[in-house]
């Protein structure tokens, strides 16, 4: 029986995606549903949007832009859910959702009723990303005979809801806020969070609240690509980095560009005033790498024309 009302749902959603509801100008542009991300204050917020491509109630994909506020929080938060409903059915599925930003992903959710409109130039436009949510659990029904079918497709029992996620951490003394605009401008990365030693509670960093100590970065997260990153500032840093002796390693950040072009335009934002340990070179994985260590003491390795 349940197999059966799945059927009807995946149906449903195959109905609302862009490339079969409707034809010409106006094909996908009647198959809203709601997405529910979780906001930067943890209150859960919802959204009407049209559905790219999907795979029955498995997966299912949207088109947005990269500085909008849902890939942000999707970002942020990969918990996520989905919702169709009408007077006929109501198609709850509940998953996780993630940002995605590679070409062949863009391409595939790409509609031609996008063509000319006002947000990006094609689907190569570095603005335009997919997110891509996959169901865990679902719970559908529909009126005309009162069917109701609830299940899991992924979440094993007993698992946790939320799965680990590495954040590496960047401290500086003093210049995570231009560390973050240099990334900024070499990256594209997106200030997802941002907290100030003056938005800090007295209680917590007392005597480095005052003077210029109210400026620095108590904690933040940034996005490259799909890796998030956090900056913050260490008022005693220069203590507490003494160079330490014995199993202790230095770690670079390995980041992949598209193109040569854009790992240059990098390479030229980073390098200033910074330390090349790697010269720009061709290797036979790739087209183009190099290492360096940027003014503020970030380890970067680019490496572009990667077919890995």
């Amino acid at each position: 029986m349940n197999q059966e009302i799945v059927k009807r749902a995946e149906q449903v959603i195959a109905s609302k995606a862009n490339y079969v509801a409707g034809d010409g100008v106006d094909a996908g542009m009647y198959g809203y549903v709601t997405l529910s991300l979780i906001d930067e204050n943890g209150y859960p917020t919802s959204s009407t949007l049209t559905i790219a491509r999907a795979d029955g109630i498995n997966w299912i994909t949207f088109a947005t832009s990269m500085d909008s506020n849902k890939a942000m929080r999707a970002a942020k938060c990969n918990r996520a859910s989905v919702c169709l409903a009408s007077s006929e059915y109501n198609i709850s599925l509940v998953g996780k959702i993630e940002v995605v930003d590679n070409p062949e992903c863009k391409k595939a959710s790409w509609c031609d009723v996008m063509d000319g409109g006002p947000h990006w130039s094609g689907y190569d436009d570095p603005n335009f990303c997919v997110l891509c949510f996959t169901t865990e659990r679902y719970n559908l029904y529909f009126a005309d005979d009162d069917s109701v079918a609830v299940g899991t497709l992924s979440e094993p029992e007993g698992a946790n809801c939320e799965k680990q996620k590495i954040v590496p951490i960047m401290c500086y003394s003093g210049q995570a806020n231009q560390a973050m605009e240099l990334y900024v401008k070499a990256f594209g990365a997106k200030v997802l969070e941002k907290l100030t030693y003056a938005d800090m509670h007295p209680a917590d960093l007392g005597e480095k609240l005052k003077g210029e100590h109210r400026d620095y970065i108590a904690y933040s997260e940034i996005l490259i690509g799909n890796q998030t990153l956090s900056l913050g500032d260490d008022s005693d840093a220069a203590e507490n980095r003494k160079e330490v002796s014995g199993n202790s390693y230095l770690v670079d950040l390995l980041v992949h560009f598209d193109s040569d072009k854009e790992l240059k335009a990098a390479y030229e934002l980073l390098s200033d005033g910074g330390t090349i340990t790697v010269p720009l070179m061709s290797q036979t994985y790739c087209s183009l790498t190099c290492a360096l260590i940027d003014k503020f003491g970030g380890r970067w390795q680019l490496m572009s024309g990667y077919e890995g």
